[in-house]
């Protein structure tokens, strides 16, 4: 599991998503996100805006899925749900899609029920 997670944040790296362990990265991130679904909620139909949003969902979802500084019980999950509120906005996110798909596949290989 964490090989994957490493190999994810190389791969990543290019499009300024790369693991941190710290914990001030995940509060801006986190900050950051919510401020721009804040502000996609007011203007839904403003490209630049959403955009910013799907940026801000990728950047904490990825941060929330590799961090060291969050538990397993924690950052799956977290991520699992930002993702879920990307795809929404952006089906077609390849990062958000791709990661997603992950999360759910370790839960399902656990045998264990997929977040909803």
């Amino acid at each position: 599991m964490k090989t994957l997670a490493a190999l994810l944040a190389l791969g990543l790296g290019a499009l300024g998503l790369a693991q941190s362990s710290d914990p001030a990265v995940i509060k801006k991130l986190e900050k950051d996100y919510v401020a721009s679904k804040q502000a996609f909620a007011k203007a839904p139909k403003n490209k630049k805006v959403r955009d910013a949003f799907v940026r801000a969902g990728v950047r904490f979802g990825h941060e929330s899925m590799v961090s060291p500084v969050l538990g397993t019980s924690v950052k799956y999950k977290q991520a699992l749900r930002v993702y879920r509120e990307v795809l929404k906005v952006d089906p077609t996110n390849p990062v958000a899609k791709k990661e997603s798909d992950l999360i759910i596949s370790i839960y399902k290989s656990m045998g264990r029920p997929v977040p909803k």
